[in-house]
């Protein structure tokens, strides 16, 4: 991997490499821009294959989030943590040779996941994802020493929750500095509020889309969606509400009973093929990478829109493709961002009734994307670029 290359191509302002020996901290903190304010972004942890691949996601991942804010209009930029969680097999190889960061460490992991591999599971959902396998006091001290690297970045970055952390870590970065969300107390702590408003914020968008349409309601409407986690969950308890017929996909079928119980008239699907189902709305809320050159082309919906991060594989083949093929595509970091519009105004002090206004505005902006993109005739998914392109153009 040549580091200096990948920051110009994607237009990296910052990658700061964390190491402690003491409490065997392994971390990459990307920042991606800051020309509309310090970046904001979650901490994910995680058992990555590699170094590279978990430098990768970080700097894919950070600039997602400036994208995000910057089309959200948020006065924030973009910026992610990565914890990695050394792989056993790898550990014990580094062990082996002698490897010093490994020896100081000592942390006993078992986890193996490969986030790649997951990638290829559909339905894998990331509020089902595994964390650290380490006891209390380590897992402690690894966010405590994340928390003093934070603190000499000054306010450039503010962290907070992601795939494989949680409250009790953030509280423990909190000890260390201020630069961070979602800490106990916090609307972000509190009963799966963020979850709630990122699904509400899809669920906000599926309307937009049908209406532009020209289907004005849900009443009878399939949808078939993928990822029963938080997200995935509560997004389903809105459409039932809102009268669609559900299909419902997980790899884990306790999942699927459940909301088999819940939601009257939902049928189940295979998670590998849900995508492929006869409906009106396909709402991927798993891991991403689920729209491919292959899926697409089996795709029956007419709208795809859900909250799972980069969906799109082979970016430019399936924009182009699910075009071609009459397909809305609504920009999943448009349609998901309710999370971090949640988080970005508990910053400034709003409360829950405040914030679930702010997060009712991605309709607006889903239909700004739409409108573009038919006057340029161009993806929906380049509409949404220009967009946020243009706010960071013009600070």
């Amino acid at each position: 991997m040549q580091l200096w290359q990948e920051m110009e191509r994607e237009g990296l302002e910052e990658l700061v490499f964390c190491h402690d020996p003491h409490s065997g901290l392994k971390a990459v903190i990307a920042i991606h821009s800051t020309v509309l304010g310090p970046a904001l972004g979650g901490c994910r942890c995680w058992a990555y294959a590699s170094e590279e691949e978990a430098v990768r996601d970080a700097i894919k991942l950070a600039k997602g989030m400036t994208y995000k804010n910057a089309v959200s209009n948020l006065p924030y930029g973009g910026g992610k943590a990565v914890v990695w969680e050394m792989p056993a097999a790898v550990q014990a190889n580094n062990l082996d040779t002698g490897n010093q960061d490994s020896q100081d460490s000592k942390r006993a992991t078992e986890s193996t996941a490969d986030p790649k591999t997951v990638k290829q599971l559909p339905g894998v959902d990331p509020s089902g994802s595994q964390v650290m396998n380490l006891n209390v006091s380590q897992r402690a001290d690894i966010f405590r020493a994340l928390g003093r690297f934070l603190e000499r970045q000054n306010g450039r970055y503010v962290t907070g929750l992601d795939l494989g952390t949680t409250v009790a870590d953030m509280d423990q970065i909190r000890m260390e500095t201020t630069y961070v969300t979602d800490t106990t107390g916090s609307l972000g702590a509190q009963n799966d509020f963020t979850a709630e408003m990122t699904a509400y914020g899809v669920y906000t968008g599926i309307v937009t889309s049908l209406r532009h349409q020209g289907v004005p309601s849900l009443q009878g409407i399939p949808v078939a969606v993928q990822g029963l986690g938080k997200v995935g969950y509560a997004l389903c308890r809105h459409l039932h509400a809102a009268g669609a017929r559900l299909i419902v996909a997980d790899v884990v079928p306790e999942r699927v009973q459940r909301a088999l119980v819940q939601f009257s008239g939902a049928t189940p699907a295979d998670p590998a093929h849900i995508h492929a189902a006869d409906c009106k709305v396909f709402a991927p809320c798993a891991m991403g990478g689920v729209l491919t050159p292959a899926t697409v082309e089996e795709l029956r919906c007419s709208i795809v829109a859900g909250a799972a991060n980069n969906q799109l594989s082979h970016r430019e083949l399936v924009v182009r493709r699910m075009q071609a093929r009459g397909i809305l595509y609504a920009p999943d970091y448009v349609l998901n961002a309710g999370g971090i519009i949640s988080t970005a105004y508990e910053l400034e002090g709003a409360g829950p009734d405040q914030i679930r206004q702010r997060v009712a505005g991605i309709a607006d902006t889903l239909t700004q994307v739409y409108q573009r993109a038919a006057t340029s005739s161009i993806p929906t998914a380049d509409a949404a670029d220009q967009m946020a392109e243009a706010r960071l153009a013009q600070p």
